[in-house]
């Protein structure tokens, strides 16, 4: 006959893991508030990204860092997928309202 051992939460991988969370004095020390989401990531790319990108050459071979202007542009997305999957009828839902250019038809409307 098997026992399984008594659980112990302060055996867990999420009790030592997460235990500077726990502490109060560590939980003013790591929680820092922005202004914006924008500035907090600016802020976390330039102190803690940007030094390591540095360091191991990732602008070399990879791509530039980014600047501030990157940070500032308005985000872009791409949707994608086949015909007919109901991209278009997504955006709509998104945006609540129909928007230039929209054309649904039961056949594909790719522009040429």
């Amino acid at each position: 006959m098997f026992t399984a051992p008594a659980y112990n939460k302060e055996d867990s991988p999420d009790a030592t893991m997460f235990s500077w969370m726990s502490k109060e004095e560590n939980r003013d020390r790591h929680t820092k508030v922005y202004d914006s989401v924008t500035v907090g990531l600016q802020s976390v790319y330039k102190k803690n990204l940007l030094p390591l990108e540095r360091e191991y050459h990732f602008h070399d071979f990879h791509s530039p860092a980014l600047d501030d202007p990157d940070f500032d542009a308005r985000p872009m997305v791409m949707l994608v997928g086949q015909y007919s999957t109901g991209k278009t009828t997504f955006i709509r839902y998104l945006l609540e309202q129909d928007f230039p250019g929209i054309r649904i038809g039961p056949e594909p409307t790719t522009d040429r």
